[in-house]
């Protein structure tokens, strides 16, 4: 049966690779868990008044097996045999594609909004004396406070220590800019490796990051958080600006070839799920270009 059922050869495959996930585990116990589990399936794909999908079924426990695996490894990199009393810590990714946002709930309660194309990494629990998470992108926390136990932001560029605060932070890796408002309490921003030399910002304050060096600055309006209401605002922005965030939202290629429009400035709020090409069409009512998209190329070309 299986060499004439094609579906039948693909789950069976699906389930020889978690076998062989299990496999690399380090617990005996783990390997037998597994095992029984795959019997289960094989048992319940005979029956054909079942109606559970076993090809999700099977991807599904695949996946958990690469995180409890990536947990291992993770925790054994440096030594050979654990430490008998290490906790074996596993860690989350949560992630927002291109043009949507979402939030999540950290382990202490904690609150973070992620914009578009964010990464957060974070811990299934915090132990130790701090609580640490991983950005690669835009997000806005609301930090339950715990005065013994910090919470820290690590960017790419740089770091960023609280106790309990509300804060915006803009760190996408690979990109120059960099910067952090904040709009209750306090923050520390510092060089993971120089946490001597510390810059303190107040409410209604944004540091950016300019070269190697910190400016800091003051805001009044609070638009730019509107993003986690679906809304991206624009205030007195130039286009080339604008067309930079457009790309990094909606991960899309934008090519200007008329660079008059490159230092003109724009005002104005779009809609998030309206698309790149709703708020293209809409400068085009303040400043004349036209702009033609290619699909297959994921690109605009702006004249």
């Amino acid at each position: 049966m299986m060499e004439t059922d094609s579906d039948l050869r693909k789950q069976f495959g699906d389930a020889q690779n978690l076998h062989a996930l299990t496999s690399l585990l380090p617990e005996k116990e783990d390997r037998a868990f597994a095992t029984g589990k795959l019997l289960e399936f094989k048992q319940a794909r005979r029956k054909e008044k079942h109606t559970i999908s076993y090809k999700h079924i099977i991807g599904y426990a695949a996946a958990v097996c690469v995180a409890v695996l990536s947990t291992w490894m993770i925790m054994s990199r440096d030594t050979e045999v654990l430490p008998e009393a290490a906790p074996l810590i596993a860690y989350a990714e949560f992630a927002t594609p291109s043009g949507q946002r979402a939030k999540v709930k950290l382990p202490d309660g904690t609150t973070v909004w992620l914009n578009a194309r964010s990464v957060l990494r974070y811990p299934s629990q915090f132990t130790g004396g701090v609580r640490k998470v991983e950005l690669n992108g835009e997000a806005f926390f609301e930090v339950s406070r715990d005065e013994k136990k910090p919470f820290v932001v690590s960017t790419e560029k740089l770091d960023i220590k609280v106790l309990g605060t509300e804060f915006n932070v803009f760190a996408y890796k690979g990109r120059n800019e960099f910067h952090t408002s904040l709009v209750e309490g306090s923050v520390k921003i510092y060089d993971s490796r120089d946490e001597a030399h510390a810059l303190f910002i107040k409410p209604n304050e944004r540091v950016d990051l300019v070269g190697d060096k910190l400016r800091k600055s003051s805001f009044d309006s609070m638009d730019f958080l509107l993003w986690r209401e679906g809304i991206y605002a624009f205030d007195d922005v130039t286009f080339n600006e604008i067309i930079k965030k457009l790309e990094l939202y909606y991960d899309v290629n934008i090519v200007v070839k008329n660079t008059k429009l490159d230092t003109y400035k724009f005002s104005g709020k779009f809609r998030q799920r309206d698309g790149v090409e709703s708020v293209l069409r809409t400068l085009q009512k303040v400043k004349r270009f036209s702009f033609v998209k290619d699909e297959e190329l994921n690109r605009i070309t702006i004249r």
